[in-house]
C-alpha cells in the first residue's frame, strides 16, 4: 500500500464511535509500525487534516471543515436545490432534506428545518441505509438492470428484509413501480412516527438518479393531509433541481 493510500485508510479510521485515535491504535489498524504510524499522523496534523490533542490522541483537523465547505459549494445540486428546497419547507410546512448516493453509500447533504422539534436519527454526513427509506427507493428505482444485479448478489438480505423482494426480479419489479410512481412513502421505515415522500434527482440524461429530495411529514399527520399535493410538490420541486443542476453543470 502506497503512503497516500496509508494515510487515506488512516483518515477512514475515525468514526462516530471513535472520534479520537493514539498511534498505537492506528499502528494496529493499519499493521504498520508504531514509528511509520506517528509519521503519518505527523504528516496529517502538518496538512490540518488532524489535530494533535494533550495525551497524545489525534483528532479531525480545521482542513476537514474547509473541504466539506468547498464540496458543498461546489455540488450543483445543493446549489441548485437550496433555494427550492427553502421554498418547499416553507409553503408545505414539513422539513425537507437532500440526499446523495455517492458509491456504496447513501449520505444527507443538507436539510432545511421547519419543525424543530422533529430530531431525526441521520444528518448530513452519517451514511444512511441503502434499502430502507423514502430516499433509497426513489434513488434505486432509476438504476439500470446491471446495477441493480450487482446490488442483489451484494445485499440481497437486507434487499429481503428491507421488502423489495427476495429475489432479482422481485427487486426490479417493485423498483420499477416506484420508478413509474415518481415518488416513494415511506412510513416508519427508519424511525417511528416518521414519514417520507421523496423523489429522485439528476444531474444528466443518462436515466439514473444521483440523489432525491424528501418531504419529512409526521406519520399521525398523514391522513390528514392532500397526500397527492404533497406527492406533485416533491415531484415538481425535485424536477426543478435537477433541471437547475444540469444548467449549472453545463454553464
Amino acid at each position: 500500500m502506497s503512503s497516500i493510500a496509508k494515510l487515506l485508510s488512516l483518515l477512514e479510521l475515525f468514526t462516530e464511535s471513535r472520534l479520537y485515535l493514539t498511534a498505537e491504535q492506528v499502528a494496529a489498524e493499519l499493521d504498520c509500525s508504531v514509528p511509520s504510524a506517528y509519521r503519518y499522523l505527523r504528516e496529517l496534523v502538518e496538512s490540518g487534516m488532524l489535530l494533535r490533542f494533550t495525551g497524545g490522541e489525534y483528532g479531525l483537523g480545521p482542513r476537514i471543515i474547509r473541504l466539506d465547505y468547498h464540496l458543498r459549494m461546489s455540488d450543483p445540486l445543493l446549489k441548485a436545490g437550496q433555494p427550492i428546497m427553502r421554498e418547499l419547507a416553507s409553503h408545505s410546512g414539513f422539513d425537507v432534506v437532500m440526499s446523495r448516493w455517492y458509491g456504496d453509500e447513501l449520505v444527507d447533504t443538507h436539510r432545511e428545518t421547519h419543525d424543530t422539534t422533529l430530531d431525526l436519527r441521520y444528518g448530513r454526513g452519517r451514511p444512511r441505509p441503502l434499502f430502507l427509506g423514502a430516499a433509497p427507493k426513489a434513488i434505486l428505482s432509476t438504476f439500470p438492470k446491471a446495477k441493480l444485479a450487482a446490488l442483489f448478489e451484494q445485499h440481497a438480505e437486507e434487499i429481503k428484509s428491507s421488502g423489495l423482494g427476495d429475489s432479482l426480479e422481485a427487486f426490479r419489479s417493485n423498483l420499477l413501480k416506484i420508478r413509474r410512481a415518481g415518488v416513494y412513502l415511506s412510513n416508519g421505515e427508519l424511525e417511528d412516527g416518521v414519514s417520507a415522500l421523496a423523489s429522485p434527482l439528476f444531474t444528466d440524461d443518462s436515466g439514473e438518479a444521483v440523489g432525491s429530495l424528501a418531504l419529512i411529514v409526521p406519520s399521525q399527520r398523514l391522513e390528514l393531509l392532500n397526500l397527492d399535493r404533497l406527492i406533485e410538490n416533491i415531484k415538481e420541486a425535485a424536477a426543478r433541481t435537477s433541471s437547475r443542476a444540469r444548467a449549472v453543470i453545463e454553464g
